[in-house]
């Protein structure tokens, strides 16, 4: 057999081969149907929208057409796995159809988000949006399964597995710090709507690439069509029948449906329930999200600590509760419950409910694709049938289908739910255009919500300024219902799958699965796979802790590293002389200097400040007690949001002037 991974680094780069497709592939689940229509963003989101409070699209209409084209998503997994499993070029299987997928899926991301028809026709952009992202999944699940294909074969045994698993889990994790922490950030940072943001990160798309110069299969290699490693071809019939009669697979399967059911509607709705559900700012929902995803290194060194002593089983379980108990407190900190005035309390249950739910994080990254990567590895060597990607291609198509029913119908069906806490009426609200005396204007969600409700009227909206405007959405005793729903059906998701996954077995270690195999196909040789180096293999334990060190490393330091970097920016703006490069360089690589320049900005905000009549936040001492205590690489991201909101602050005071 062909090693393709015949190098530790190797293993690294080809892990982070789906970086750049999942990474935008989450940030168009995280922001995308909000963008186009912000029913439930709330007030002070504008660069997470496409146009303030402006919906492109047919409300009632498009979550069903976009819940059936994620449906067609999963659905075409399965050919397309078999048209992956079975192909045969000189160029070998996974490869051509890496290569065939990547100009495709990179312009069809871009059109998804270049509705051509403006704010104005929202039938055009509803039909317009559908097409591209018809495309758009098409093409990433093509390449995403032909790379998730070739996991069980460039992968020799299973701590080679485990370690690209921690890897593509590092990736994932980097991914979702980026697109829910940093982005926010950035938005508001660089003043740039989100559509804007899509298409300059758009490049990343093709990282996708990697395996094409990594894999070791076709003519050159003799693996696997020739000399190679030759696997008997099945039809998709057999391929689909032998993947769905596999009862270990199918209660892993049962088990992540209904993680992923729940897990699905909280990434698309995470926006709106910090900044609509929470009444947080881009910047406070980024001190959340931090809470949530930098202790995510250090849990997933513990998790694998518990799967080693207790089984992976139980290890999961843990996790599916602990997301459970941590996805309530985005219902208990909303302004719902305690009102508007309650920030502290919110930020003690926001970053508490992130804290806990980082437990769960990381395993939910790893566990789809060690597991199944193991399961189709194994039986492979049992009956020398390749079909792995077709497992892949079961799991997608399970978990995209409930991904449509929860995050793209029941969701964006929901969001435009509201509910008045005075009456407990609950009513159905859309943005709405309006002429007054021959001026048109645009009433947001939860404004036709209280003009519904009787609570005011479009005339009065219509002679507020903006700022008037969102202080009195703020103030409007009017809710999100949908938002307030949707912990509570994430956390019924995680318990079911808790207790379902008391049928899957302790483990997946290679042996358990063959013998698991064994029993559900007596006429394998257990004995011929127990010569196989792969059998019963030892878990490397320094890889794994090599994993957690980069994942720590990342996972905290990417936050100061970007966020700084654009701070500094907006820095030089308001103090003259400042050298941000400079300045970025050292508070980044000398140790503490960040908690002395703090101070110093600080002093000069504040003269700034008391000059245009903005209070700034804080004082000297706070940031020199910050920037000491809690230095993450060395930035500290407390000290950082609270200098962010001061510059942010002086900003909005600007624009109030011009």
């Amino acid at each position: 057999m062909i090693k393709s991974l015949d190098k530790k680094w190797k293993e690294f780069i080809f892990a982070a081969s789906g970086f750049g497709p999942n990474f935008l592939m989450v940030m168009m689940g995280a922001y995308f149907t909000d963008a186009i229509n912000p029913a439930a963003l709330g007030a002070g989101s504008d660069y997470q929208a496409f146009a303030t409070g402006a919906c492109y699209i047919l409300p009632a209409v498009f979550p069903i057409l976009y819940a059936i084209s994620k449906a067609f998503d999963g659905i075409i997994d399965i050919p397309f796995a078999h048209i992956t499993d079975t192909l045969s070029t000189k160029w070998g299987r996974r490869r051509p159809a890496i290569l065939v997928c990547l100009i495709p899926m990179a312009l069809s991301y871009a059109m998804c988000w270049l509705p051509i028809g403006g704010v104005d026709n929202q039938t055009l952009n509803t039909v317009w949006i559908i097409v591209w992202s018809l495309i758009f999944f098409a093409t990433y699940t093509m390449g995403m399964i032909a790379f998730y294909g070739s996991l069980s074969t460039t992968c020799a045994d299973e701590p080679q597995r485990l370690r690209v698993s921690g890897y593509k889990a590092f990736f994932d994790t980097i991914s979702y710090c980026i697109v829910y922490a940093l982005v926010p950030v950035i938005l508001s940072g660089a003043r740039i709507h989100i559509d804007k943001f899509a298409f300059i990160a758009l490049p990343l798309m093709f990282t996708l690439a990697i395996p094409l110069f990594i894999i070791k299969e076709g003519e050159k290699y003799g693996y696997p069509e020739n000399d190679g490693l030759i696997s008997e071809k099945i039809s998709i019939k057999e391929s689909i029948y032998l993947t769905f009669k596999n009862k270990l697979f199918l209660r892993w399967l049962v088990v992540n449906c209904c993680t992923y059911f729940g897990l699905q509607m909280f990434l698309v709705s995470m926006n709106s329930l910090i900044l609509g559900g929470m009444g947080m700012s881009g910047t406070e929902m980024a001190i959340l999200n931090t809470c949530a995803f930098a202790p995510v290194p250090i849990m997933l060194y513990l998790f694998n600590k518990l799967k080693a002593k207790k089984g992976i089983r139980f290890a999961y379980q843990t996790c599916l509760a602990a997301f459970a108990f941590a996805i309530l407190s985005f219902f208990f900190g909303s302004t719902f419950v305690v009102g508007i005035d309650n920030k502290m309390l919110q930020y003690i249950l926001g970053c508490g409910g992130g804290v806990v739910g980082s437990w769960a994080i990381g395993s939910f990254f790893m566990m789809p694709y060690h597991i199944t990567a193991q399961i189709s590895s194994v039986e492979e060597k049992l009956t020398h049938k390749n079909h792995s990607a077709m497992y892949f291609a079961a799991n997608a198509v399970c978990t995209s289908i409930v991904s449509a029913i929860s995050g793209s119908l029941i969701y964006e069906l929901i969001k435009n739910l509201f509910i008045s806490k005075e009456t407990g009426k609950i009513i159905w609200a859309t943005s709405e255009t309006v002429r007054i005396n021959g001026v048109e204007f645009i009433t947001k969600p939860i404004e036709s919500a209280a003009i519904e409700l009787g609570m005011i009227d479009y005339g009065k909206i219509m002679l507020l300024t903006e700022e008037a405007r969102e202080a009195l959405i703020k103030e409007l005793p009017v809710y999100n219902f949908g938002l307030i729903l949707v912990p509570f059906i994430v956390a019924a998701c995680c318990i079911l799958g808790l207790f379902l996954a008391f049928k899957m077995p302790r483990d997946f270690t290679a042996d358990l699965v063959a013998k698991e195999l064994k029993t559900l196909d007596p006429t394998v040789d257990l004995e011929e796979f127990k010569k196989d180096e792969s059998y019963n293999v030892k878990e490397e334990k320094s890889e794994i802790i090599f994993v957690q060190i980069g994942l720590w490393v990342l996972s905290g330091g990417i936050f100061g590293f970007i966020w700084s970097a654009y701070l500094f920016k907006s820095i030089k703006e308001h103090i003259k002389g400042f050298k941000n490069v400079l300045w970025w360089a050292l508070c980044v690589f000398v140790p503490f200097v960040s908690a002395f320049l703090m101070a110093k900005v600080y002093t000069e905000l504040k003269v700034m400040g008391e000059q245009k009549g903005v209070k700034i936040t804080g004082n000297k001492w706070l940031y020199i007690v910050l920037g000491i205590l809690f230095p993450i690489l060395p930035l500290n991201v407390v000290l950082l949001a609270l200098m962010q909101k001061n510059i942010n602050k002086l900003f909005e005071s600007e624009e109030k002037v011009a």
